[in-house]
C-alpha cells in the first residue's frame, strides 16, 4: 500500500512547489498615461522647465542617485529637483534624454507597490563652456503617488565615471613635466640622424622588437609590426635620395604622471627621387612612446604619402 500512494503524493508535492514559484503581481504596460507623464517630466528637467516639473511632482517628493554608495547619501527633494534642472539648463546645450536603442520605457501597475514607470535612455549634452562632451546611459525609476498621476519618487542610474571626467574637465590639472631637452628626445634625434645617413639598421636600435609603428597612411590594418615598417622603410629609400632632414622648431617630451613617456617631434624632409631628380618636401609628425627601459615601444607617424608618388 505504501507503494500505491508514493507517486501521487510526490507529484502532488512537486506540483505545489512549482505553484508556489509563480505570483502575478501586476501588469506591463509600454504604452500608459504615467509613460507620458514621465516623458513630459524628463524633457522639462533637461530644458530647465521649473514650473512644469513642479506641476508633475507630488507631496514629499524625493529625488536621487541609485549609484552614490553613501551610507550616509539621502537623496534630495523638489528644491534639488529645480536647481538640477536649472543647472543643466544654464551650463549645457544640445540636451537629449532619449531611449537608448531599441529600449522602451515600462509603466507598471504593482498590485502592492503601486505604479512604477521604468526608463532606458541615454543622456547626452555638451558643457557649453568647453566643449566637454557628456554621453551616458541614464535609467530611471519614477514612482507615483496612489492616484497616479504625481511623481513622487525620481532615482536614477548613469556613469559616474562620465560626470567624473566632466568635472576635472573644469579645473586646472597638471599631468607631468614638458621638456625641450631630455635623454629620450636625444634617442629621437638618433632615429633620424641615422636616416639621413642611410643606416637604417642603426636607425631602429633603440625600438622595442614588439614595437608598434601606426602610419597614418594605413588604410588596411591598425598598425605595422617594428618588421614590416623597416621594410616600408627601406622601400621609400631604395626610390628617394635624402637630401637634408632638418627639425622644425624643437622636439618636445611629455613624461606623463603614471603613463610613461611621449616624444613630439616635427621633420621637414627633402628628398630627391632617384628615377626623376626632382626635389620634393615631406613634412613628417612623429610621436615616439617609451617605455620604462627607455625603448620605444610606440610610433605615430604622420605624412602625406601621396608627395611621394
Amino acid at each position: 500500500m505504501k507503494k500505491i500512494f508514493l507517486l501521487p503524493t510526490l507529484f502532488l508535492l512537486i506540483t505545489s512547489i512549482s505553484l508556489a514559484q509563480k505570483n502575478n503581481n501586476g501588469k506591463v504596460y509600454d504604452k500608459h498615461p504615467a509613460i507620458d507623464i514621465v516623458n513630459k517630466f524628463g524633457k522639462a528637467w533637461i530644458n530647465g522647465d521649473t514650473e512644469t516639473l513642479k506641476s508633475l511632482v507630488g507631496e514629499g517628493f524625493k529625488m536621487g542617485s541609485a549609484m552614490n554608495s553613501s551610507p550616509n547619501y539621502s537623496g534630495g527633494d523638489i528644491n534639488n529637483l529645480l536647481g538640477q534642472s536649472t543647472f543643466i539648463k544654464n551650463n549645457f546645450v544640445n540636451i537629449t534624454l532619449k531611449d537608448r536603442g531599441q529600449a522602451y520605457s515600462d509603466a507598471i501597475e504593482y498590485k502592492r507597490s503601486g505604479l512604477f514607470v521604468q526608463t532606458f535612455q541615454e543622456l547626452i549634452a555638451w558643457d557649453k563652456n568647453n566643449g566637454f562632451k557628456i554621453k551616458t546611459p541614464f535609467n530611471a525609476t519614477y514612482v507615483f503617488d496612489k492616484k497616479g498621476e504625481k511623481i513622487v519618487r525620481f532615482w536614477w542610474a548613469d556613469n559616474r565615471a562620465v560626470w567624473q571626467k566632466w568635472n576635472l574637465s573644469r579645473q586646472t590639472i597638471k599631468n607631468g613635466t614638458i621638456y625641450k631637452d631630455h635623454p629620450y628626445i636625444g634617442k629621437v634625434r638618433l632615429v633620424y640622424y641615422n636616416v639621413e645617413q642611410g643606416n637604417i639598421d642603426a636607425t631602429f636600435e633603440n625600438f622595442n622588437e614588439n614595437a608598434r609603428i601606426y602610419d597614418s597612411n594605413l588604410v588596411e590594418k591598425e598598425y605595422n609590426s617594428l618588421e614590416d615598417h623597416i621594410k616600408n622603410v627601406k622601400n621609400i629609400f631604395s626610390l628617394f635620395e635624402v637630401v637634408s632632414l632638418d627639425e622644425v622648431g624643437y622636439p618636445d617630451y611629455m613624461d606623463y604622471e603614471g603613463d610613461g613617456g611621449v616624444a613630439y617631434i616635427w621633420m621637414l624632409f627633402t628628398l630627391k627621387n632617384k628615377k626623376t631628380k626632382k626635389i620634393i618636401k615631406l613634412p613628417v609628425h612623429s610621436q615616439m612612446w617609451f617605455n620604462d627601459e627607455g625603448k620605444i615601444v610606440r610610433e605615430d607617424v604622420y605624412y602625406n604619402a601621396n608627395i611621394l608618388k
